[in-house]
């Protein structure tokens, strides 16, 4: 896990357990802003097919985790994002075979309907 605060973390540094798990740990319900700056794109397939297992067990949490903002947004939200909500992006992703784009804030919530879709598309 990269512990040094003052360095810049890079997307592609990360796969989406590391990234769930940074926006987790950074998480402070104390703090009114809680999100993590990152630099950089999500490459190209970022999802794989081992990391499925991990982000169908995060699907249904709700548990309050930092949000997402690019290191080139001048825009940062108070909203606070749930573990469940970046599990469905990314599963989308690789579901729908295409780059993820976070935008430059991104706080997403867990969604039942996203849920049902995905749960059904990854039992066939």
């Amino acid at each position: 896990m990269i512990s040094d605060s003052s360095k810049t973390i890079k997307v592609e540094d990360l796969d989406p357990e590391k990234f769930i798990e940074l926006l987790i740990k950074k998480y402070n319900k104390k703090k009114k802003l809680n999100f993590v700056t990152l630099s950089g794109d999500f490459p190209k397939n970022w999802v794989k097919k081992k990391d499925l297992e991990y982000l169908i067990g995060k699907i249904n949490s709700k548990q309050k985790c930092c949000g997402y903002m690019n290191d080139l947004s001048s825009f940062v939200s108070s909203e606070n994002a749930e573990v469940g909500g970046f599990a469905i992006f990314f599963l989308k992703s690789y579901k729908e075979k295409r780059k993820i784009n976070l935008g430059l804030n991104s706080n997403p919530k867990v969604d039942k309907k996203e849920v049902e879709i995905i749960m059904n598309w990854y039992k066939t």
